[in-house]
């Protein structure tokens, strides 16, 4: 995209955006300093039983989320990712599937499957943003 004669690649553009935001919730789910704490609380219920005690400031899912998104956009940043929305809503579905079971009751997921679920729908989400920009 060209924009005041300068070209802007939005592909490089939008993965520095998403490695910096990225960054900062990894790093508030791991330290949790509390000028952070109001934000991570917009996105994450921090509920110490779902969390895993080293990293205290988000729960498993989310900050395996965040871990996802940091490391998919850090790769999407030097290469294009083989990304395309159906795969990346695919690899979100789990996500959505386990936090829905868990909140209507028919099971109580463990951290280990809220970190893996986390994670692809954090890579899923790069996936599908990937895709997104090539229409």
């Amino acid at each position: 995209m060209k924009i005041h004669g300068l070209m802007v690649d939005l592909r490089k553009t939008g993965s520095v955006l998403l490695v910096t935001i990225g960054a900062v919730f990894v790093f508030g789910a791991f330290v949790n300093p509390p000028f952070l704490r109001p934000l991570l609380g917009i996105t994450c219920h921090r509920l110490p039983h779902r969390s895993f005690d080293w990293a205290p400031g988000l729960c498993a899912r989310c900050t395996f989320f965040w871990i996802g998104i940091l490391l998919s956009s850090s790769l999407m940043f030097f290469r294009k990712l083989p990304g395309s929305i159906v795969l990346g809503l695919f690899l979100m579905l789990p996500m959505a599937l386990d936090g829905s079971f868990q909140f209507i009751g028919l099971y109580e997921s463990t951290n280990i499957m809220r970190l893996l679920t986390g994670f692809l729908a954090g890579a899923g989400l790069c996936t599908m943003l990937e895709g997104g920009a090539k229409h």
